[in-house]
């Protein structure tokens, strides 16, 4: 990880009630959640990580910019880490 400073002058916009996702995933199937209205991102992390299934999951941002996007905050998919390992195995 490399940390630099900034000059906050060279952004365009901000949003200050962000859109989250929430995948929940359990084998090779997942529940997929949208979370408005939350006071911050720790608020979504403390949601998602009470599952009662305890599964892991993906936590999102929501990004309407030329069409919908997510940004990845936390968490990583399992079935795109065994993807990963298959293709890079020779399989």
């Amino acid at each position: 990880m490399k940390v630099f400073g900034v000059d906050p002058r060279d952004q365009r916009w901000e949003c200050d009630t962000p859109t989250y996702r929430v995948h929940f995933h359990a084998g090779t199937t997942s529940d997929e959640y949208e979370v408005r209205g939350a006071d911050d991102v720790h608020e979504v992390i403390r949601w998602a990580g009470s599952d009662p299934a305890g599964r892991p999951y993906v936590l999102y941002v929501r990004v309407d910019q030329d069409g919908l996007g997510l940004v990845r905050l936390a968490g990583s998919d399992p079935n795109e880490n065994r993807r990963t390992r298959r293709r890079g195995s020779g399989r």
